[in-house]
């Protein structure tokens, strides 16, 4: 095994590339020489170098939940996506607005600048896509920040940030 330089992660020894990042491996750095900058690659390194595809990670079945862990308080909570579910913070209704179907209120949704229709969650026959809804203060999947309205697959463990409120999705 070997560790990945960039995210830590452990990797098999003959693999060129993380499987979690893409980051390229020692293994595939020692199979070049500096004095060559064209040094021709053996057979098994450029074998590695084939993309690995992580089947199952953003397969959500129909019997599925989803499990919303909040990283400052640690609580969780069990969300059934049938459609399209609204998280934000519940406020009283207007005739022009929708109310969040999940209200993170008791999670500390205000004071870390939650909207009250901050994004949605919805399910995409086999998929869950997360969707910002041109909140105030972004919604971040994984450290990269959603643009506005434009849908982006949920993967089981992938991290949530809705301003300053950090949620951990697993499927279930």
């Amino acid at each position: 095994m070997q560790t990945c330089p960039h995210c830590g992660r452990e990797n098999p020894a003959h693999d060129a590339y993380c499987y979690a990042c893409g980051h390229i491996l020692p293994s595939a750095l020692k199979h070049m020489q500096n004095d060559d900058p064209t040094t021709q690659l053996d057979q098994e390194a450029y074998q590695a170098l084939e993309p690995r595809r992580r089947w199952g990670t953003a397969y959500f079945d129909r019997k599925s939940q989803l499990k919303l862990t909040f990283r400052d308080s640690g609580e969780s909570l069990l969300v059934e996506v049938g459609g399209e579910l609204i998280l934000g913070r519940i406020h009283e209704k207007t005739a022009s607005e929708r109310v969040a179907d999940i209200d993170l209120t008791p999670f500390g949704a205000i004071e870390a600048g939650v909207s009250r229709n901050h994004l949605t969650l919805a399910r995409d026959y086999d998929t869950i896509t997360v969707t910002d809804l041109n909140s105030s203060n972004n919604t971040f999947l994984n450290g990269q920040r959603l643009m506005p309205n434009e849908p982006r697959i949920l993967r089981d463990n992938d991290e949530l940030r809705l301003g300053r409120l950090v949620i951990r999705v697993a499927f279930l």
